[in-house]
């Protein structure tokens, strides 16, 4: 039953991620795609990387870090917890259901506290 648990954890904290990566994929893409001065910066930074240079600064690397601090900005204010109930829920769905096949003596409520089942 632990391990479940943990596998679960693992799966959406592991399908978190990716939404962030592509997210942050695509909003960097975006800015690049209409920005011609992020364009000609990123080149010369890459041209100049290659010549061995300092180059000045990595704009892609640059347009990564401020997206990403402001979710982390946006994460940290913001109130809705919806996601995470759904997924606490559905976890306790799939441990009610594991305990009902095993035929434990006990359940979980809402919360998540067992309780035991007569």
């Amino acid at each position: 039953m632990l391990n479940m648990i943990a596998q679960e954890e693992a799966s959406n904290e592991e399908k978190a991620k990716i939404a962030l990566m592509e997210a942050a994929v695509a909003d960097v893409t975006s800015q690049f795609s209409s920005a011609k001065n992020l364009k000609k910066a990123a080149l010369d930074s890459a041209i100049a990387s290659i010549k061995g240079g300092a180059g000045g600064g990595d704009p892609v690397k640059d347009a990564f870090i401020k997206f990403f601090q402001a979710k982390a900005t946006e994460a940290g204010t913001s109130s809705d917890d919806s996601e995470e109930k759904a997924q606490r829920a559905a976890l306790i769905a799939k441990l009610n259901g594991v305990a009902k096949n095993e035929g434990f003596f006990f359940h979980f409520d809402e919360s998540g506290k067992p309780g035991m089942k007569v």
